[in-house]
């Protein structure tokens, strides 16, 4: 029972630091829009490190603030995870409505630079080899396969970065009254 009331004492702040994750992340790529940033440059990178930090951050805090200062490995990668899961349900909700209402013409940048980019790799395509590589790319590239491929790209990443950062944020509770 006990193990039972300390989940439900975890969720209500997990969700937040989600919360606070999925924002941060949405305001950073609203700054790499606006600043007409390529998606490709360094830059893009610091999101990576906007995630580490809100997973170290919400590990932290929850151990400290919810776990009485004590989480074990698996607590500590959970906290993650699930902070993880719910800031990429809100950076993806972002990620359709931005490909969707704010920025449309997205996906016909992204098909050019892809036609200019296999074009580069191999100049020697045939017209209808072009073709069919683009048919792919504007299939995988449609609103719902960008939100799709980003969440699920972003769970992987989310979750290998809690594995990670859970082995620096447990603290196992070694007195003898435990």
């Amino acid at each position: 029972m006990p193990m039972e009331e300390n989940q439900k004492s975890v969720i209500m702040p997990v969700l937040t630091y989600g919360i606070y994750l999925g924002f941060a992340l949405i305001v950073y790529s609203l700054l790499l829009f606006l600043l007409d940033i390529d998606q490709e440059s360094w830059l893009t990178w610091i999101s990576y490190v906007i995630m580490a930090a809100g997973l170290f951050w919400a590990m932290i805090s929850v151990r400290d603030k919810e776990l009485g200062g004590f989480a074990t490995y698996g607590k500590a990668f959970g906290i993650g995870f699930w902070t993880t899961f719910f800031a990429t349900i809100i950076a993806s909700i972002f990620t359709y409505v931005y490909v969707i209402y704010i920025d449309p013409g997205m996906i016909d940048e992204i098909l050019l630079k892809a036609e200019e980019s296999m074009l580069e790799g191999n100049p020697n395509m045939s017209d209808d080899q072009l073709e069919t590589a683009l048919m792919w790319t504007e299939r995988m590239t449609s609103p719902v396969m960008i939100t799709v491929w980003g969440f699920f790209a972003n769970i992987v990443f989310g979750t290998v970065l809690s594995l990670i950062i859970a082995i620096f944020a447990k603290r196992e509770n070694n007195s003898v009254a435990a």
